[in-house]
């Protein structure tokens, strides 16, 4: 039992990382499209590099503003300040003590997890009454500071070896087929648990990827091109094969869903609304897709094919990274013959494995699928509350880009049948208490929504729906 309850509260504090990282890697293509325009064969203009390059050597200090914010709970904003501080701490003496190591992205991660850890640590501690002051902000603020100091002589002991594994792991093995190959699979069995971004987050310590980091390079150059043949061909090939599937089925196709659905994979490298669909009601078909990446990363890896990737292996990734890769053409025809691989396979297996879409019958007349529209969030946001059961319903809320995961006090109050009427993609209740809803890219706008009409009404709405209720 009690190894049971470790092994949740570990999964939801990795969880909860994995949402706070999301944030500086979101800034990563902002970066990299002012560095690319501000090159001299497109736009030639200096003041845009050197914004996207400022941008790029920062990403250590924003990486530990982002978690120290992303981890704190609502009302402590303030910690996003105590983790840049905690950060300029944490890397001068760092690289006082060890100055030839690349250890700035370490220091940003431990910075923000110490000041995220000591905050509400130090706020559950039961004090005498003359020692409330220590609760203070100002108090927290010299605790995650003296902690951050003191960590600087065990890192600049124990970085070294680790740095050395890391690059090891990141330039040695992952780039042989094999270890492509496994990057890949656990890459894509991440995603539903939100954890694929401290997968990433940690291979990206190697040297070889500061220092590409530090150069507005591409990363991960060497084991990730064959995230492109997946993520713009086989996830739109994946798509196709649904449509033709509920078309065989006699069941509404949802043409412009599922178009909605590989055009965001394939532009702008977005990818949970499509895995999604089939990450826990069809596993089987989620594990043949976790497979095909691994191979088409071992493919890419044995053809020699180098394509780095600054945000999501999308077509705005390809069309910035192409230039700095090797054999990046031959992304294109590899893409394709995973188009009709994942569509073969896709078609076949759909027959023995369902998916969340509705499955209505085709009537006579199709209904719009949002009733609500989209230009008016307010109204939208009050819909989905119906829906949801009322704003008494709903406990706790997260935003993570294109899904909305929550906490209800009784699921049977959710009237799941309206949810597709509004405009909702895909929906997973994950538990008694527990659902998210994939609602692309208005999820961010949805939330916000929310939350000023819970504020309006005095309701509280906490920020850690994973989390059971007390």
């Amino acid at each position: 039992m009690a190894v049971n309850i470790t092994r949740q509260l570990l999964a939801q504090a990795l969880q909860r990382l994995g949402y706070a990282l999301l944030l500086p890697v979101s800034i990563l293509p902002m970066a990299a499209l002012l560095s690319r325009l501000g090159q001299p064969d497109v736009l030639d203009l200096a003041a845009l590099a050197l914004t996207g390059h400022a941008l790029f050597s920062q990403m250590p200090l924003i990486y530990a503003v982002a978690i120290a914010f992303g981890l704190s709970r609502q009302g402590q904003g303030g910690l996003a300040l105590a983790g840049a501080v905690n950060f300029l701490l944490l890397s001068t003496a760092f690289d006082t003590l060890a100055p030839n190591l690349h250890g700035d992205m370490i220091c940003g991660l431990l910075a923000g997890l110490t000041t995220a850890i000591v905050y509400p640590w130090l706020s559950r501690q039961p004090l005498p009454r003359r020692w409330r002051w220590a609760r203070s902000e100002v108090a927290c603020l010299l605790l995650g500071a003296g902690v951050n100091l003191l960590l600087a002589l065990p890192l600049a002991l124990g970085w070294p070896v680790l740095e050395q594994g890391i690059t090891l792991l990141a330039s040695e093995l992952l780039t042989t087929p094999f270890g492509a190959f496994c990057y890949g699979v656990l890459n894509r069995l991440l995603i539903p648990l939100g954890l694929h971004q401290v997968l990433g987050s940690v291979i990206g310590l190697g040297a070889t990827n500061l220092q590409a980091l530090a150069s507005a390079q591409p990363l991960h150059a060497g084991y990730v091109a064959g995230l492109y043949p997946i993520i713009l061909f086989g996830l739109p090939g994946a798509c196709f094969a649904i449509w033709l599937h509920r078309q065989r089925m006699q069941r509404q196709p949802q043409g412009a869903l599922l178009l909605t659905l590989a055009l965001t994979s394939a532009l702008v490298g977005i990818t949970e609304p499509i895995e999604f669909l089939f990450a826990f009601s069809a596993p089987w078909l989620f594990l043949t897709h976790a497979l095909l990446t691994g191979l088409s990363l071992a493919i890419c890896s044995s053809l020699g094919i180098q394509v780095g990737s600054y945000f999501s292996a999308g077509l705005l990734d390809l069309l910035l990274s192409y230039s700095a890769g090797t054999h990046s053409f031959w992304l294109i025809p590899l893409g394709i013959l995973f188009f009709v691989a994942y569509a073969l396979l896709f078609y076949q297996l759909l027959g023995y494995a369902p998916l969340s879409l509705p499955s209505k019958p085709i009537p006579g007349s199709q209904p719009t699928l949002a009733r609500v529209a989209p230009t008016d969030p307010q109204m939208l946001a009050i819909e989905y509350l119906k829906v949801l059961g009322g704003m008494d319903n709903v406990q706790a809320m997260s935003v993570c880009l294109t899904r909305l995961s929550l906490r209800v006090r009784h699921i049977d109050d959710v009237d799941q049948s309206r949810l597709l009427e509004l405009g909702c993609l895909s929906w997973v209740v994950l538990n008694d208490q527990q659902l998210v809803l994939v609602l692309g890219p208005h999820a961010s706008l949805i939330e916000r929504q929310i939350r000023m009409l819970a504020e309006r009404q005095s309701v509280p709405l906490g920020l850690t729906p994973n989390q059971p209720s007390p």
